[in-house]
C-alpha cells in the first residue's frame, strides 16, 4: 500500500495524502473502489479511475469485478467479466418470504474494484 501512495504523491501536485492517515488506514486493501480513491484524494471519478488503472499497469493493484444481488450482497467475484458465472444465487423476497433464486449475471449490477497486489 505504501508503494501505491508513494506513486500517487509523485503524480499529484503537493502532498494529497497529508493529514489523511486515518482515512488511509480504514481502506480495505482487498477491496479498493474508485470512489474510495476519489474521496480520499479529492479528485474526479475519471482521475481516480486513471490512478487505479495506472496502479494495475505498475503491478501495484489487481483489478476485479463483482456482481451484486438486488439486495446489495455480493454474489460472485472474478478477475474478468468473462470469468463470472452465467447465473448466481441471490435471495429474493416473494410474497413476504425470502427464497433463493437463480439470476442471470447479465441482469445484475457489476462493480470494478482493486486489490493490493
Amino acid at each position: 500500500m505504501a508503494k501505491f501512495f508513494d506513486s500517487i504523491s509523485r503524480v499529484l501536485p503537493g502532498n494529497p495524502l497529508a493529514g489523511k492517515e486515518e482515512a488511509i488506514a480504514r481502506l480495505d486493501p482487498n477491496k479498493i473502489y474508485v470512489e474510495n480513491v476519489r474521496r480520499l484524494l479529492g479528485v474526479s471519478a475519471w482521475m481516480a479511475q486513471k490512478i487505479c488503472e495506472t496502479a494495475v499497469r505498475q503491478g501495484l493493484f489487481r483489478r476485479y469485478i463483482e456482481v451484486s444481488c438486488p439486495d446489495g450482497s455480493i454474489a460472485a467475484t472474478a478477475e474478468t467479466e468473462s470469468e463470472l458465472p452465467e447465473m448466481v444465487q441471490c435471495w429474493a423476497q416473494r410474497d413476504g418470504e425470502f427464497e433463493e433464486a437463480q439470476i442471470p449475471t447479465i441482469l445484475l449490477r457489476k462493480t470494478t474494484f482493486y486489490r493490493i497486489a
